[in-house]
């Protein structure tokens, strides 16, 4: 009788967890296009390498301050496709912090790093908007099968920045329309 009820017991858990209420649908849509380019960053291939300038401390003294632009451009050429613009997407990962900038991995204290659309005084928030075309870099027309997206870098203090060395990195995806 034991055994019996045991078996039972089994069967009816199994039963049970497929039993489940949905609170909702989550729906995602996509474009896949046909547009493909050959990417150069600052020069480099795909995966570039920016220099930001040598500051003094003192540029970096306060909380939300500043300094040392490092314009930058990712180019695309032989580029394939109906497409006639594009942008950059910069991901969020474990790079970036909650507020969209990237993280500093050197040896210098409270500072990031902040990308820029070269006419904004704002930091893109990386990873903060959402993922609609040219919200998270401005949009670039190409033409003649190539485009120049151009961007700043600069240092952006979270407090009273510390001398040392600054490392960050950003993973990028092209979008197309």
């Amino acid at each position: 009788m034991q055994r019996t009820f045991a078996i039972f017991c089994l069967a009816y858990a199994g039963f049970v967890s497929q039993a489940y209420a949905s609170d909702g649908t989550i729906s995602f849509t996509g474009n896949i296009s046909t547009t493909t380019c050959s990417i150069s960053v600052a020069g480099s291939g795909n995966n570039g390498a920016i220099t930001l300038p040598s500051i003094s401390t003192k540029a970096l003294s306060a909380a939300l301050a500043t300094a040392g632009t490092a314009p930058f451009s990712i180019s695309l050429s032989g580029c394939t496709g109906a497409a006639t613009q594009a942008a950059i997407w910069f991901e969020n990962d474990s790079n970036v912090n909650a507020a969209g900038r990237l993280i500093n991995t050197g040896t210098a204290s409270n500072v990031d790093v902040a990308i820029y659309n070269t006419a904004s005084s704002t930091p893109i928030p990386i990873g903060q908007t959402s993922s609609v075309f040219g919200s998270s870099g401005t949009a670039f027309p190409i033409s003649s099968g190539s485009a120049t997206l151009k961007y700043l870098a600069k240092y952006y203090a979270t407090g009273v920045a510390t001398a040392g060395t600054v490392v960050a990195s950003v993973n990028y995806t092209v979008q197309y329309q």
